[in-house]
């Protein structure tokens, strides 16, 4: 299961585990753990939050 990203952790490293640059991380608006929240492959809810969610119906369907 992916893990929360503390905001504590420098940006660079955080950077490393999300596989983007340094200026792409920011906040998830959920936990406010780090994300890959800007640049063209950006997911604004980070991937712990993502775990999280209960599959959708659109999921379910394929």
């Amino acid at each position: 299961m992916a893990q929360r990203i503390d905001p504590a952790t420098d940006r660079t490293a955080a950077a490393r585990l999300l596989g983007c640059t340094p200026e792409e991380v920011g906040y998830c608006p959920r936990c406010q753990g780090l994300t890959r929240r800007y640049g063209k492959h950006a997911q604004i809810i980070c991937p712990a939050c993502r775990a999280a969610e209960p599959p959708s119906a659109a999921d379910a369907s394929r």
